[in-house]
């Protein structure tokens, strides 16, 4: 991983503590993705006194029909023994272990603009992803 996302602000990490994982394999999730999933989670408070259920984010990647795969975040108040738990801002996010490896290396985004809204994931490695956030620390 580009050491750029260790030196701009706005970006938050969480280590996933898999045996042998590398810095670049660590989640990232910008403050603008952050800033979503905690006013999604406000928006769901209504559950949470109804049914006094404790809720938080999942992070998963399943499989669309076509056979392609899709990351998917939701709100949900299950935990399995298969599942990871990691806080972030003191907000609970679980991820289950086949989709872990799958998120490793990924920054999780926020876009809102004349094309498209919601959630992004892209991969660390990939140069034009490397690239964008680099003009975007020159710009700001």
């Amino acid at each position: 991983m580009d050491i750029i996302f260790r030196n701009i602000e706005g970006f938050e990490y969480i280590a996933t503590n898999v045996e042998g994982a590398e810095v670049s394999e660590d989640i990232i999730i910008t403050n603008r993705a952050m800033d979503m999933l905690v006013k999604q989670l406000n928006e769901n408070i209504e559950k949470i006194l109804v049914y006094d259920d404790i809720i938080f984010i999942r992070l998963c990647m399943i499989y669309a029909e076509t056979g392609t795969k899709q990351y998917s975040i939701k709100i949900d108040n299950v935990v399995s023994d298969f599942d990871k738990v990691f806080e972030l801002k003191k907000i609970k996010i679980i991820v289950d272990m086949k989709s872990l490896f799958y998120f490793m290396g990924i920054i999780i985004d926020y876009v809102n603009d004349d094309n498209t809204e919601g959630f992004v994931f892209l991969d660390i490695s990939d140069p034009k992803v490397i690239d964008y956030y680099k003009y975007k620390k020159e710009i700001n």
